[in-house]
């Protein structure tokens, strides 16, 4: 697993989010800041935990938009494009009968307990919503 960042003296910060689509505009302030920093050289994932698993479902990031402020689904983009990691609590997932190869997003990654725990150590910061 290659989830720190590439270069270790690098900054990486994790956003941890916990928030669905139905709280659009605290879901979509982890992608914001991630972005942010993607921007500035520094490495950010994104861990989707709970609720927040449903953002990475197909479909749904076009839905997510909160006046004032890009939608979701630009935001992925961006995210993406400027090699943002998201990650996606598999129990969480699992437990909503999802199917991670077929449900979501591409380049959204399953990460299990032991996984989530070494990211966190690896990183410099890490941020919940």
């Amino acid at each position: 697993m290659n989830d720190a960042s590439e270069n270790p003296a690098k900054p990486h910060i994790v956003y941890v989010l916990t928030k669905g689509p139905d709280q659009a505009e605290i879901a979509l302030l982890p992608f914001m800041h991630a972005v942010g920093a993607l921007a500035c050289d520094m490495d950010a994932s994104v861990v989707l935990m709970a609720g927040a698993v449903l953002l990475a479902q197909k479909g749904v990031a076009e839905h997510v938009v909160v006046p004032g402020k890009p939608p979701l689904s630009e935001l992925l983009k961006n995210f993406f494009e400027l090699g943002g990691k998201l990650y996606l609590c598999t129990p969480c997932f699992k437990s909503r009968g999802y199917d991670e190869k077929k449900d979501f997003v591409e380049g959204a990654m399953p990460i299990a307990a032991a996984q989530y725990n070494e990211l966190l150590l690896k990183s410099s910061a890490a941020i919940s919503y």
